[in-house]
């Protein structure tokens, strides 16, 4: 008797599925009479074959659109709950009266891994799930049918449990807005509503709820090291160096012990090394791959900066793993076949094609108060040997000030004001020449005029600048200040983004076109001329900012949140969930 209720169950939802959806979404090719004439029969179907009992309690536990009643607690449902519930006329998704179907399973278990992601099982009700579930079996146990009251809660528990974790994974449990992210979307929204129903009807809710999770290789690596992160806390983490002043190769004493124990915590020194208090030549290579990846100066020395890194507890190195995790999910899932990647916090550009990081380069980002935006738009072309158009705040806070002090500035750096020149004195004495040029800056320091740097090896945009139209006015650039990538935190900028090698860059964006090659790239800037050259294909430049990255051997680097950023996204993420608790528990 049990297998032909189950059988009838999955037949009529199947049916439901098909006739329901092809009626909603207008994918059928059959006319809206036939097929609400078609919705009508099903509908009557499903009153003969669902007993009364479990739709009554679906349909008196289903509060209001914004919420549901379970054991006597109001719980924040999904939006697209009671519309669901609604159009299928409240039939149970996840039982039939003989008790939960294995999907119901399934998905139980979905939740309760949902900590794998960096998520909170108790966002979904794990609890709840889990003590219904134990109800049912208890009840079942003792030789008695599942109560109507427990299959309904169940169903009600699990949908919900199902649209709101889809949703995170899919669009993230913030918005972009809420951390100031603007990024440019190209893609359909998923209708999470046909997503569960179908993925029921096919028996793969974990494998479509899989699908939804971000496909980028440091996502996953991410994953990998939030459950060893995870580990290591179990473990009791990490102890801290003791402060003291820096101490390198040659040294000695119990802070040396300390750091060796550290080092062998998170790998970065052998477990067979022997932890006594001489800082030798291993300990000394140890240090340096620390250092090396965490994007600190590497010289083996363990100073002020080093050692902050090193005492930074792995609660917090934990919290920024998660809060990564979180920035990918709120990305695109589909950012490209190429594309251009730049993580202000770890200083790099990557360019990537088919999900591989065919570049990787240092970059140079916003200083304090010149802070780098983070948002995504497309690049559509490229200028070599650039004019530098000095913007008015640059001009205002830089610029002017250097003028005031050094007459000859604008000379000595080619700059010019574009409309204005030095009226030359009918005298040639010296008196009239200097009354001349004072005339000319004072004009220049009004502000009434724009001022450019003529290219050349001088100009701060060095040979190539790389354009992606937006209203930040940021874009890409090379510079002839090299210096700047060799130091380890790299925020000097005015909020444009120095590449360290912008050849390999053009290449890359003009690699559509097979002609644009290395050679090519570097004759068009040995021409000297300015050259505006359109890519062959636009392709998007996603500015973006992640403390935690995961590089393709596994090993995870943390960097310093410089703006503040993760500080912004953990405050959003706890007023979502201080809404979400608000709303549950003020319904009434």
């Amino acid at each position: 008797m049990r297998h032909a209720i189950t059988n009838s169950r999955v037949t009529c939802l199947i049916i439901l599925t098909a006739m329901g959806l092809s009626f909603v979404f207008g994918c059928a090719t059959a006319n809206r009479e036939d097929t609400a004439a078609d919705m009508e029969d099903v509908k009557a179907e499903v009153k003969d074959t669902t007993p009364h009992e479990i739709t009554a309690n679906i349909r008196q536990r289903i509060d209001n659109p914004h919420s549901i009643f379970i054991n006597s607690q109001t719980i924040k449902a999904s939006s697209y709950l009671a519309s669901l519930y609604k159009q299928y006329n409240y039939v149970p998704m996840w039982s039939t009266p003989d008790g939960p179907l294995p999907q119901a399973y399934e998905m139980a278990e979905v939740v309760k891994n949902s900590y794998k992601e960096g998520l909170n099982p108790e966002a979904y009700k794990l609890s709840l799930i889990e003590n219904t579930l134990d109800r049912i079996k208890a009840t079942q146990d003792s030789g008695s049918t599942a109560k109507p009251e427990d299959l309904a809660e169940l169903d009600l528990l699990l949908t919900n449990a199902f649209l709101l974790y889809s949703k995170n994974v899919l669009y993230g449990q913030v918005t972009p807005e809420q951390i100031d992210l603007e990024l440019i979307f190209g893609e359909r929204r998923i209708d999470l509503s046909e997503l569960l129903v179908t993925s029921i009807k096919n028996n793969n809710v974990k494998e479509t709820l899989d699908g939804l999770l971000p496909k980028y290789p440091v996502y996953g690596r991410l994953r990998t090291a939030l459950a060893h992160y995870r580990e290591l806390e179990a473990q009791g983490g990490w102890n801290p160096v003791p402060p003291g002043p820096k101490f390198k190769k040659g040294s000695r004493g119990p802070r040396v012990t300390a750091l060796k124990e550290r080092l062998i915590v998170t790998g970065d020194l052998k477990q067979t090394a022997p932890v006594d208090d001489i800082f030798d030549s291993t300990l000394d290579q140890a240090v340096r791959t620390y250092q090396d990846r965490n994007g600190l100066y590497v010289d083996g020395v363990v100073g002020e900066s080093t050692l902050e890194s090193l005492n930074v507890p792995v609660e917090q190195r934990i919290r920024q793993i998660v809060l990564s995790m979180e920035r990918w999910r709120l990305l695109p899932q589909n950012m490209g076949v190429r594309y251009i990647l730049v993580n202000i916090a770890n200083f790099h550009l990557y360019a990537v094609q088919n999900n591989t990081d065919v570049l990787n380069m240092r970059i140079v980002v916003g200083k304090p108060k010149w802070n780098t935006p983070i948002f995504s738009e497309m690049m559509t072309h490229l200028v070599v040997n650039p004019y530098w158009n000095i913007p008015p705040s640059i001009f205002r806070d830089d610029i002017a000030p250097r003028i005031r002090s050094d007459p000859d500035y604008m000379s000595n750096r080619n700059i010019q004001a574009v409309g204005l020149s030095v009226q030359k004195p009918e005298s040639e004495d010296e008196a009239a020449l200097t009354e001349a040029r004072e005339e000319y800056i004072s004009k220049v320091l009004s502000g009434n005029y724009r001022l450019r740097q003529n290219p050349g090896p001088s100009n701060p945009l060095g040979r190539i600048k790389f354009l992606f139209p937006n209203k930040y006015s940021v874009y890409l650039h090379d510079t002839p200040n090299r210096g700047y990538f060799q130091r380890a935190q790299r925020n000097f900028s005015h909020g444009c983004i120095r590449v360290e090698n912008p050849v390999g860059l053009a290449e890359f964006v003009m690699s559509p076109d097979p002609t644009w090659n290395d050679e090519k790239v570097k004759a068009t800037i040995n021409r000297g001329r300015t050259q505006t050259v359109h890519l062959p294909e636009p392709l998007t430049v996603y500015i973006l900012y992640f403390t935690a990255w995961a590089e393709e051997d596994g090993s995870v680097n943390f960097h310093k949140d410089i703006y503040g950023l993760d500080r912004v996204l953990q405050n959003a993420l706890n007023d979502t969930r201080a809404r979400r608790t608000d709303m549950a528990t003020n319904i009434h």
